[in-house]
């Protein structure tokens, strides 16, 4: 059974939001989750051509408090600061990670930034966050240096926009993309029905 590929990039309030979410619902499928981190900054500027959403008016004004009530709805705490960072050292470290260990750190990674409202620019804090997911530091040193890591994030972005990944989170399952954590109902409304939906009004057939 194929896994649920989870798009997200860690300057995302709703990307940290799904990372509480989207294992439990992994788990009622019998899914596995597999991260796969990209810039989202690519897909929005370059690509699209639109500015940042923290950038755009009144956009902006509502992704504060959508964000604010939504982590209250769950349950979750969050930082108030939603102001955008270079996420490229802390995504360098997460590609620098032994594949096994990339959920633990990006949930870690997550946490520091919207919870704990930490600096994911910073070197010594990206070796923090990394220790206290069993992460050791020269790993997290050598991913910062290594021109691998650099191009494994672009080749990543490069991935997931080629799949028609725009926003973050996103999530795939086989050939089908869900955008926005508020759209996990659907991916457990899609998983549940076999992978197959139901016909809307209108529509000649199903899908199969």
């Amino acid at each position: 059974m194929s896994p649920i590929f989870f798009y997200f990039d860690l300057v995302s309030p709703y990307a940290y939001l799904a990372s509480n979410l989207i294992e439990t619902l992994a788990a009622k499928h019998g899914r596995e989750v597999e991260w796969r981190p990209f810039r989202i900054g690519v897909a929005v500027v370059k690509v699209m051509g639109l500015k940042p959403a923290m950038e755009t008016p009144l956009k902006s004004d509502y992704i504060r408090t959508d964000v604010s009530r939504m982590a209250k709805v769950l349950g979750l705490g969050i930082t108030s600061n939603l102001q955008m960072f270079d996420p490229v050292p802390a995504q360098r470290v997460l590609h620098g990670a032994k594949l096994e260990d990339r959920a633990r750190l990006a949930k870690a990674l997550l946490h520091a930034r919207w919870v704990e409202d930490l600096d994911l620019t910073n070197n010594s804090t990206l070796v923090d966050i990394a220790g206290s997911a069993g992460v050791d530091g020269l790993t997290v040193q050598n991913a910062l240096e290594s021109l691998d890591t650099k191009i494994a994030v672009r080749h990543a972005t490069e991935e997931a926009i080629a799949l028609g990944v725009f926003g973050s989170p996103t999530f795939r399952i086989e050939n089908e993309l869900f955008w926005g954590v508020d759209r996990l109902w659907l991916v457990d409304h899609y998983l549940q029905e076999g992978c197959r939906y139901i016909a809307a009004a209108g529509d000649s057939a199903s899908k199969s």
